[in-house]
């Protein structure tokens, strides 16, 4: 081995497999859950997104591969708040980036089954896909639940729960 090592030394090889180029991209955030959830904030590799929505709005940036390469995956962490049972709970899942030819804004659609789908594409909001096994049938809501759910002056913020997107289970009906 110390051998090899010396050999590519002196020949002025280079061991190291060649980087990808990386790009900044917008990251927007789509959010599909029923009217008493949303998604207020989500990172992308550690890059904060924000509050998910219609698909209005985009932050800078993350960074994504010039060129796409199979097995390309992102690390998506997000909060759902549940503002009809005021709880909120913290979700982490490694998801894959669909195929792409050229790199674009990076859509992140959070879907009513709990999947997170992850695009990256500088037409529009992506919807459906033909390489996709999970296409995007679910709407995407026009909602404002701080509006219908509002809290009472002084009432306490959200309480963290496991899964804020399950019913309560405190004997209110829902």
């Amino acid at each position: 081995m110390v051998i090899l090592l010396l050999v590519l030394a002196s020949t002025g090889c280079d061991a190291r497999l060649p980087q990808d180029e990386m790009v900044g991209v917008g990251i927007t955030g789509i959010d599909h859950l029923p009217d008493h959830l949303s998604i207020q904030d989500f990172w992308v590799n550690g890059y904060n997104a924000f509050r998910a929505g219609q698909g209005s709005g985009t932050v800078c940036c993350a960074m994504l591969p010039a060129h796409w390469r199979p097995g390309l995956t992102v690390q998506v962490r997000w909060e759902i708040d549940n503002w009809r049972d005021k709880t909120y709970s913290m979700h982490e899942a490694t998801v894959p980036v669909e195929r792409y030819d050229e790199v674009g804004r990076l859509w992140v659609h959070f879907l009513k089954d709990g999947l997170v789908r992850v695009v990256s594409s500088n037409y529009g909001v992506p919807v459906d896909h033909p390489d996709n096994k999970h296409p995007v049938t679910d709407s995407i809501p026009q909602k404002e639940p701080w509006k219908m759910y509002p809290r009472s002056e002084g009432e306490p913020l959200f309480r963290e729960v496991e899964d804020a997107s399950k019913e309560a289970d405190d004997g209110r009906d829902h």
